[in-house]
């Protein structure tokens, strides 16, 4: 991988991988429902600038996670990252027998992306390289203003949700 860091927090790096042309996202700890919410606030607003036809997910060094964040996970965010461009994403299991259940719970519904779940990193690499993007290379689809706007809206809208739920929670979210 090469990578190009797009955004750091405590909870996950965002990177492009210039030499496949995907975002790799690499979380780590024990997270809460705000805190997962968060990281899927920070990876979407990657998006904006540019399309990602695949991700690379690795929750390799995740050791903990709310059982109330995958279902948010499969209602609220997996199922629009179609809108962003996402055709493919490979995600890479914590080690946790109940984070790998988690994890299928949060995928196993979803119709679109195409979703593969992995034990390792590099199991989960070569099956995104191979992945028969609709896009690939250079060739990146460009958004409608249509669907650029859409997409603002939307990730305005979980920004905007999550800033609400935290000054009545009154938790951090990072």
């Amino acid at each position: 991988m090469n990578l190009l860091l797009l955004q750091d927090t405590p909870i996950v790096s965002v990177y492009f991988d210039t030499k496949n042309n995907w975002l790799f996202s690499d979380w780590r700890g024990n997270l809460s429902l705000a805190q997962v919410q968060a990281g899927c606030l920070t990876i979407a607003q990657c998006f904006l600038e540019r399309t990602y036809p695949r991700i690379l997910n690795n929750n390799t060094d995740l050791t903990g996670m709310s059982p109330s964040a995958p279902p948010w996970l499969a209602r609220d965010y997996l199922p629009h990252l179609g809108l962003a461009g996402i055709e493919y994403l490979a995600w890479v299991c914590a080690p946790s027998l109940l984070l790998k259940h988690l994890t299928g719970e949060a995928v196993r519904q979803l119709r679109a992306p195409t979703v593969a779940t992995f034990d390792h990193l590099a199991d989960a690499y070569a099956w995104l390289q191979n992945a028969n993007v609709t896009h690939p290379g250079d060739m990146l689809p460009h958004r409608t203003p249509a669907q650029q706007a859409e997409l603002n809206r939307r990730i305005a809208q979980l920004s905007d949700e999550l800033q609400h739920y935290d000054q009545i929670a009154g938790r951090s979210l990072h």
